[in-house]
């Protein structure tokens, strides 16, 4: 028998139920982006695409939404845009965490973790001890296509003991290894960052389990990098082409703790030679050095394993850089929306370029669209549109001195605004009046980039409005701005203006996007 008071609690439950979907629904949760079912997120890690099937790992704490118990979250999509949560890849066990790493393809089964007819998957990964604040690089391997791993019997495969001579602190600060295995030398490598140190070593390896230091990259190594710019983290390593002079580099990208261009966190992004044991930086320009000027692009890594018949380049970050501060109470972190990376070499320079997934176009749902129209000051265009989750898209021509303002997220005295300054070829997002900026003395203020002279003539501005975030594209995408912004729920406006002369739009396209 059922009790008077128990049935009723039981007759009530619906009503809970249905009121706590409604906070998880509306406790800031992306349209489309990735972020964690529950608890927290840290940068990704492992990204990998095996068949069809695009893996994203990453730091979770699954039982807590605050940093904690690190170890490998685990998601797959097929398209990048829908994605499955699964159990947790590489646990927490006797006591070691699992911090950032990455993954890639043993095509040969160099290991012997597999075999000929199926060779493993292997997947690289910090080790963590909190009792005595060891980090030491450890591996796992996958042989039914990365649904399960299995930590390698002989972790860790390099030691506190074996760091500690390229590492001041002896051992404690070592992490983050990239692997990947190079070709032209027959060896696998592998960087590794070294904390506060402000350096990288490189380690090289015939079977990606004993493995050899060959050299260190520090920053009085590489031709005007910014002293300002300390604590390397989160090394990324691969090669791109340069568009339009047949030509293919390497790159070097990492996360630095300070001295982005907002303050704190950024991801620099060098390029140059490599011989497979050295790494030889070319000279930097600092008007080129980062692939974001927002606040919220963080432990940028990209996705391996990419069929040439793809050929592109995918990176994504963590978009927080607030630690638990964020307003959000069932989950932290979340990923920046897919971009593809490219190199190009527009006027006397070598820009990065970035652009969003072109996988997003099928899920985008036309609101409205401007062909060739004039807009002057007096005007105010895009006020009938509302919508929380958006993919705006324009091109442009602006008058001498003339700046252009794109208002999202607009309601009551809350808007997030995007400006094009004419008079110095700036794009920025202006969060000051975004919403909720009590939660970090960080959360607001105004972040800008730069476009390439070449690309100011006609101006492409790519903007991606989700629940709690905004990311900018500028010019071919060499000018890029990510942010995270907390408005309320009823601010969905929109408003294009000109200030100082007229624009001629010669396209504006909004769509809504929806999973």
């Amino acid at each position: 028998m059922i009790s008077q008071g128990l049935t009723g609690a039981l007759k009530a439950l619906p009503l809970v139920c249905a009121l706590v979907a409604r906070a998880v629904a509306d406790d800031y949760r992306p349209a489309f982006h990735f972020c964690p079912a529950e608890n927290w997120m840290n940068e990704p890690n492992g990204l990998i695409q095996i068949n069809s099937t695009w893996h994203l790992f990453y730091q979770a704490d699954p039982a807590a939404n605050v940093w904690g118990n690190e170890c490998w979250g685990h998601a797959t999509s097929s398209d990048l845009l829908h994605w499955d949560h699964l159990p947790v890849a590489i646990p927490v066990e006797n006591g070691i965490e699992s911090f950032t790493g990455t993954s890639y393809y043993d095509s040969n089964n160099t290991s012997g973790l597999g075999t000929s007819t199926n060779p493993p998957y292997l997947a690289f990964f910090t080790g963590y001890t909190e009792s005595n604040k060891t980090q030491d690089q450890r591996l796992a391997y996958s042989t039914d296509l990365g649904q399960t791993w299995v930590k390698f019997a002989g972790n860790p495969i390099i030691g506190a003991a074996q760091e500690a001579p390229q590492d001041i602190s002896g051992g404690l600060e070592s992490r983050d290894p990239k692997v990947f295995f190079h070709a032209p030398s027959g060896k696998w490598v592998m960087v590794l960052a070294h904390g506060g140190q402000d350096k990288l070593t490189f380690w090289t390896s015939l079977d990606a389990k004993n493995w050899t230091w060959v050299s260190d990259l520090s920053s009085s190594q590489i031709e005007g990098f910014p002293s300002s710019i300390t604590g390397w983290e989160v090394p990324d390593m691969f090669q791109l082409p340069i568009q339009g002079i047949k030509k293919t580099t390497w790159v070097l990208i990492f996360t630095p703790a300070q001295g982005s261009p907002p303050g704190g966190n950024g991801v620099v992004a060098l390029t140059g030679s490599f011989d497979g044991e050295t790494f030889v930086a070319d000279p930097v320009d600092p008007s080129t050095l980062w692939l974001d000027y927002g606040r919220d692009f963080d432990g940028a890594l990209s996705w391996e394993n990419v069929p040439a018949s793809d050929g592109r380049r995918i990176i994504a970050a963590v978009m927080n850089s607030y630690g638990s501060n964020p307003p959000t109470t069932t989950w932290k972190g979340m990923l920046s929306f897919p971009r593809t990376l490219a190199l190009k070499q527009i006027g006397s320079k070598q820009y990065f370029l970035q652009q969003p997934v072109a996988e997003l176009s099928t899920i985008d749902g036309s609101l409205t669209s401007i062909q060739n129209q004039t807009i002057t000051p007096n005007q105010t265009l895009l006020s009938s549109i509302h919508g929380t989750s958006l993919d705006i898209r324009m091109a442009f021509v602006i008058d001498s001195g003339a700046t252009l303002s794109l208002a999202v997220r607009k309601g009551g005295s809350e808007q997030t605004v995007i400006r094009y300054f004419q008079s110095n070829s700036t794009l920025s997002v202006d969060r000051t009046a975004s919403g909720d900026i009590s939660y970090d003395p960080a959360a607001g203020g105004v972040h800008t980039a730069q476009l390439a002279q070449d690309n100011t003539e006609l101006v492409h501005i790519w903007a991606l409005i989700d629940t709690c975030s905004v990311e900018v594209f500028g010019g071919e995408g060499e000018a890029v701005i990510s942010d995270l912004i907390f408005p309320s729920n009823s601010s969905d406006g929109l408003s294009l203006e000109v200030s100082g002369g007229t624009a001629m739009l010669r396209s504006v396209n909004v769509s809504s996007v929806s999973l």
